[in-house]
């Protein structure tokens, strides 16, 4: 059995290094055993050895084929064929795994695509959403607070159900007002904070002097917040202002700019600079809160409040000036519509005295006739 393996080895060795001429090959007159076997036509009985079952193989891999001999050409297409068969062995599991992503992609895409169309829905009508929820959730607390109370105690039915639907309602009412506090921002208190911190400042009362003012002049923006609905999840965003107004020391103006965020019902001061003009070199800015990174979040959007409100204060002189002078307009308006009353007063009083002389002397006439 080695003996005949070894023969095999040895046979297909000197085949493939056997050179092939440029003409055509000669029948072979005699081939060998081994060749016979390997390239015979006919159905092989069973094979009963080692050798027999190679050369069943051989005959099944090239069936219907006529006899020739070997050659680099052959050994290549032997090899073509168990790369297609290789190939299609991988292709079919590609085949199997292929269907199960492009369904697993598919329905990735189509959440995606109904997360859209729901959190659109949401930003549109969230206020009637959020309405509708406030008035069920009022329906079951008046339901429940009415069944606990029927259980203890006999109530009459029209009036109770009335006096727990009020308030039901009530306490819906300022649960809502209760989280609409926590959730809003007010520019005014924020106002507040950041002057109590101001004021506090060692640092901008020594140069700017004490004690600090406001004015009526401010300009604020707001972000964010409100109830978000992503990707099928519920979360309350943290709204974000930005506010500037400008103050005014014993020493000297500047401008100050304030982030701040609410968080967790309680307000972050996240910025709190002052600009104050210098009367050589550019504007000194002071940070008591923050840093410049802090200062141009959002793309700059305090800058971009900053030059109205400086316009407002450049042109605040101006403005001064306009009231003076139309202050002026309306005191020679009332002078003038004054001296124009008194002067008719005078000339309807002068009128009456004609009217009243010439009166006398007709009944002068008169008496004198008699």
């Amino acid at each position: 059995m080695a003996k005949s393996s070894k023969q095999i080895v040895s046979g297909f060795q000197r085949l493939y290094l056997h050179r092939i001429p440029s003409k055509p090959n000669p029948p072979i007159p005699n081939p060998s055993p081994l060749y016979r076997r390997a390239y015979s036509t006919e159905f092989l009985p069973k094979p009963t050895s080692q050798n027999g079952i190679f050369s069943r193989i051989l005959s099944q891999n090239h069936k219907f084929s006529t006899p020739k001999p070997f050659s680099p050409s052959g050994f290549s297409n032997s090899r073509q064929l168990v790369s297609i068969r290789n190939f299609t062995a991988g292709s079919g599991k590609s085949i199997v795994k292929d269907p199960l992503s492009k369904i697993k992609t598919g329905i990735l895409q189509y959440r995606e695509a109904l997360g859209l169309q729901v959190e659109s829905f949401w930003k549109r009508n969230y206020l009637v959403l959020v309405g509708a929820g406030g008035v069920v959730v009022c329906i079951a607390l008046w339901r429940v607070m009415f069944g606990v109370a029927s259980t203890f105690v006999g109530l009459s039915e029209g009036m109770a159900k009335y006096g727990f639907l009020a308030l039901a309602a009530a306490m819906v009412s300022f649960g809502g007002m209760y989280i609409r506090s926590r959730l809003s921002i007010n520019p005014d208190k924020i106002y507040r904070i950041a002057m109590r911190k101001l004021n506090t400042s060692a640092g901008i009362l020594e140069v700017m002097g004490a004690p600090l003012t406001g004015t009526d002049l401010r300009a604020y923006v707001m972000s964010g917040g409100g109830p978000k609905l992503k990707n099928f999840k519920f979360k309350l965003g943290g709204k974000r202002c930005f506010l500037i107004f400008p103050i005014r020391g014993s020493e000297r103006k500047g401008l100050v700019s304030v982030e701040a965020k609410k968080k967790k019902g309680q307000y972050d001061i996240k910025l709190l600079a002052v600009d104050i003009p210098m009367l050589q070199g550019p504007d000194q800015r002071i940070f008591i809160i923050g840093d410049e990174e802090e200062y141009k979040i959002g793309g700059g959007l305090i800058s971009e409040l900053r030059d109205p409100i400086v316009k407002a204060m450049a042109a605040e002189k101006e403005f001064e000036d306009l009231d003076q002078k139309e202050e002026e307009e309306d005191e020679e308006r009332e002078r003038e519509e004054a001296e124009r009353k008194h002067q008719q007063e005078r000339e309807e009083a002068i009128g009456e005295e004609k009217e009243v002389s010439m009166s006398l002397g007709t009944w002068r006439r008169k008496i004198m006739k008699w």
